[in-house]
């Protein structure tokens, strides 16, 4: 009996110890997913106590050093709570930087492979992939979504 024990215990530890039931499997992501999260900063527009637009950008400039230092380059995630249509353009929102509008901004798929890694796994809204000029070299960059009556800010440090 106390062989069928020892023998027991020896095979739970075994078992119990392999990686497939370590807890750090589920946090297994990669350098770049792990620094997109840590570029990414979030905000909501709040009315009557709901979320209505939720807003989120990754500056890109900090995951890619030679990325030209004279563009700044965000990965934009914008979902619409109460909208059957996600677009920003279509529900007159605009994005700025400082103020100022994007040179270009690209609708991406959702499954765009440039991007996969940096994109969390909520495909209710749309990304974009948003350029600004920063010629003045500006250390302290505010993106903002602007609606017509509520606006969302996002600040980031460049240096």
């Amino acid at each position: 009996m106390k062989k069928i024990l020892f023998l027991s215990a020896i095979s739970f530890l075994m078992i119990s110890c392999t990686p497939k039931n370590s807890a750090f499997r589920y946090f297994d992501k990669g350098d770049i997913e792990a620094n997109a999260t840590r570029y990414t900063k979030k905000a909501d527009i709040i009315s009557n106590n709901q979320v209505d637009i939720t807003f989120m950008a990754t500056y890109l400039n900090k995951l890619n050093p030679r990325l030209d230092e004279k563009e700044d380059s965000f990965l934009v995630y914008v979902y619409f709570s109460n909208l059957e249509n996600q677009d920003i353009q279509s529900n007159n929102y605009e994005i700025l930087l400082n103020g100022k509008v994007p040179t270009y901004i690209e609708k991406l798929e959702k499954d765009d492979e440039n991007y996969k890694n940096m994109m969390l796994r909520n495909f209710w809204g749309t990304y974009y992939l948003v350029k600004f000029n920063n010629q003045e070299l500006v250390s302290k960059l505010n993106i903002v979504l602007k609606p017509k009556s509520n606006d969302a800010t996002l600040i980031f440090e460049k240096y």
